[in-house]
């Protein structure tokens, strides 16, 4: 599933937050997990797909904003613990913004969840960040690489 590739943007991001360069990044940890080829390049693919459209990958004007997102009561009670920090880590990482946030939770709320859990944010994160829109979508190439199958 494209679950998977979150967890690789996830830790993309994270070795890049620890001021690696993408050279520098050891992909071997990912293999042993299991992810596969398809997987690693996906995710590397909506990196360069970032990067190229100069787009903020990580919160660069935290200066500016100094305001945490405060989860409502209705939110609370939908939202486990877990969820709901990983949905925070996600936009530390700059994966997703405010905007995604509120369209997340409301996805969340329309599908009638009495618990919505980490896997179910990162079926969310992963279908409004890897939507393919067009054609000309680097991800669609990218998956099909070698004939490989994201699980």
């Amino acid at each position: 599933m494209q679950e998977k590739i979150i967890e690789i943007i996830e830790y993309l991001l994270s070795q890049i937050n620890d001021s690696k360069t993408i050279n520098e990044i050891d992909i071997e940890p990912l293999s042993k997990r299991g992810y596969t080829n398809a997987e690693i390049n996906t995710a590397f693919a909506w990196l360069n797909l970032k990067f190229t459209e100069n787009e903020n990958i990580f919160n660069a004007d935290k200066t500016k904003t100094l305001s945490k997102r405060f989860f409502h009561s209705a939110e609370k009670n939908i939202l486990t613990p877990g969820a709901m920090g990983y949905i925070i880590q996600m936009m530390e990482l700059g994966v997703i913004d405010e905007y995604d946030v509120e369209s997340i939770i409301e996805k969340i709320f329309i599908s009638g969840y009495v618990k919505a859990d980490v896997p179910d944010i990162k079926y969310y994160i992963s279908s409004l960040i890897l939507g393919l829109k067009d054609d000309e979508d680097i991800l669609s190439r990218m998956i099909n690489q070698n004939n490989e199958t994201i699980h």
